[in-house]
């Protein structure tokens, strides 16, 4: 049902959505930003529309910040709980990547409260993490550590009575950061289908974006309460600036990429919604109200940019770059803003800059539009099954091969470049991992990601074959292409499929990366490799005293409680300390 819904409304602005030919290169998806309709953000405003309450119910920490920690979340009926175990270990122990067997945060996103045989379950478990087993209570299990360089600073400035210094802090964005998200059914937890009809979390993504804003909540909460542990007679809390704009850390490597190129009709929905919105918001007019709004973006992104950094971000640009961008963005609406279209006339002179020039305006114009989130929810809910009918014949095949894959002539497969690389899932770190073929062979346990190549490959072997073939006796002959024909086959929807060559000697991970970060929400990009970057979420957003039970706690940017605009408005914070603050945006103008 979901597909049929998307498909229907895809045809629908068929004439006004980008091509896949520009939107699934490669460079294209690496210049990605979040959009209202990244994961964080949809989670965020379901919270507020629908009243969820929010609260901490236990905190039993020492002076260390050793202890454990329970945050709960009504969610309209359904109780959710975010249990972390804390404690410190060396700062050499600390690692972004799955080898490591020590955390100074362990945590869970549970269904249900924690008591009794469970609470003794979840103890003895989580802190084991990989090799811990759980049961279908269990939603989500995380682990992260505190930040290296700002933790204990952050620590002392509000021990001392003051607040940060932003030229100390505010490049990095987080106080804690969290190195995984397991979920959907692993080491026994609940699966992604075994959430039942209604349950708030029955949305891809949602209950690790739940369990990544909880834990983002503990790490204001460790850095107070240590501070007011050093020093009780003096110690502060966060100020107004300061109280949002910490996000939670993270750091991705290359187990993103094997998803996305496995997962075709996945990564089809996500580009798909943010293409159907963009289209919207470019056949609208410039009404005084849609200008201001956008002009209020602009202004924003600017203030956000302008007080970053100037660190090396390659193949990205850093903060000061995207700050110049802003500022061309802003002249370029200033020369549209007569177009009877003006929104369309912007997209069409960003059509002829550089890709992260183009993706910033395409996420600062989805900020206009305000489709139906629950509808958003339900296309993003993706059946992968199918089968390959055995009696299609070569000439259908090439037909799809042709309507599909024209692409592939462009990559230059026949060269011994096009398969430098092979991947594999570590037998030692369970993660994917590739390596060059020259310097180790595959030996058939390589993770089948090489679809240009297969494809490519299984479009030669067509050629020896008459039109009326049934794929079938093609398979009969050469059975190594049938992953090949039933990718093909899987292969029918327009946004599937990354133009690229994940084996290349040229290839570069990070840019399938920084678009699925962007789709979950995540901001600034800061690659370390060419293969791994750390980034940021829910930089700026509200806190869960912002969604609390008791009246007195704080509104969200001066909003109403619970009011999805006062919720939403978050992204893209100012540093604290910097000149000027970013304007209060008001409610977004429904298309239609």
């Amino acid at each position: 049902m979901s597909e049929n819904l998307l498909q229907a409304e895809l045809s629908a602005r068929r004439s006004r959505l980008r091509p896949p030919q520009v939107v699934m290169q490669p460079t294209m998806m690496g210049a990605a930003r979040l959009t209202r309709y990244s994961f964080s953000r949809t989670l965020l405003r379901r919270a507020a529309r629908d009243g969820w309450k929010a609260q901490r119910v236990r905190f039993d920490i020492d002076e260390q910040g050793h202890g454990e920690a329970v945050y709960q979340v009504d969610a309209g009926g359904w109780l959710l709980s975010f249990i972390a175990f804390t404690t410190t270990i060396d700062e050499t122990e600390h690692t972004d990547r799955v080898i490591a067997d020590r955390w100074e945060v362990t945590g869970a996103l549970v269904d249900g409260e924690p008591t009794g045989g469970f609470l003794s379950l979840l103890r003895r478990e989580i802190p084991r993490q990989e090799s811990g087993r759980f049961d279908a209570r269990v939603l989500v299990l995380t682990r992260g550590n505190r930040s290296v360089r700002f933790f204990d600073y952050l620590v002392n400035a509000l021990a001392a009575g003051t607040q940060p210094d932003p030229a100390q802090v505010a490049d990095a964005g987080y106080i804690l950061r969290s190195t995984a998200f397991y979920a959907n059914g692993k080491y026994g937890m609940r699966s992604f289908e075994g959430f039942p009809s209604g349950h708030p979390l029955r949305v891809p993504y949602r209950a690790q974006m739940l369990c990544a804003w909880m834990f983002r909540e503990l790490g204001y909460d460790l850095v107070e309460h240590c501070a007011r542990a050093a020093n009780p007679s003096a110690a502060v809390r966060f100020d107004a600036e300061w109280s949002r704009y910490f996000g939670l850390g993270n750091a991705t490597g290359l187990g993103l990429v094997p998803f996305a190129f496995k997962h075709p009709r996945v990564l089809h929905a996500w580009v798909a919604v943010r293409e159907m919105a963009l289209a919207d918001v470019r056949s609208l007019r410039g009404t005084p109200d849609r200008l201001a709004l956008l002009g209020a973006w602009i202004e924003r992104a600017h203030l956000h940019f302008v007080n970053g950094t100037d660190d090396d971000c390659r193949p990205f640009l850093n903060a000061v770059e995207v700050a110049a961008a802003v500022e061309r963005i802003r002249d370029a609406f200033e020369s549209c803003r007569s177009d009877p279209l003006p929104f369309d006339a912007l997209y069409r002179w960003a059509e002829g800059c550089d890709p992260e020039t183009t993706e910033l305006v395409v996420s600062l114009l989805t900020e206009l539009h305000d489709a139906d989130d629950d509808l958003v929810d339900e296309v993003l809910a993706v059946s992968e099954h199918g089968s390959l009918d055995p009696a299609v014949t070569v000439r259908q095949m090439r037909a799809m091969l042709s309507e599909r894959f024209a692409w592939l002539d462009e990559l230059d497969l026949d060269d011994t470049s096009a398969e430098a690389w092979w991947w594999v899932i570590s037998d030692n770190t369970e993660e994917p991992r590739r390596t060059r073929r020259d310097q180790l062979d595959p030996s058939h346990r390589d993770v089948a990601i090489d679809v240009a190549l297969r494809l490519w490959r299984l479009r030669a072997t067509l050629d020896g074959y008459d039109d009326a073939t049934p794929i079938h006796s093609v398979l009969d002959d050469h059975p190594t292409h049938r992953l090949a024909a039933e990718r093909l086959h899987a292969s029918d929807r327009t946004y599937g499929e990354p133009r690229d060559n994940a084996c290349s000697e040229r290839y570069l991970p990070l840019m399938l990366q920084r678009f699925q970060l962007a789709t979950y929400g995540m901001d600034n990009f800061k690659p370390k490799s060419t293969d791994w970057l750390r980034v940021t979420l829910f930089g700026g957003a509200p806190r869960l005293a912002d969604y609390g039970t008791a009246e007195t706690a704080e509104r969200p940017h001066g909003g109403r409680r619970n009011d999805p605009d006062a919720h939403d408005n978050w992204v893209l914070p100012t540093r604290p300390g910097s000149n000027g603050h970013p304007k209060t945006i008001g409610n977004r103008v429904r298309c239609g």
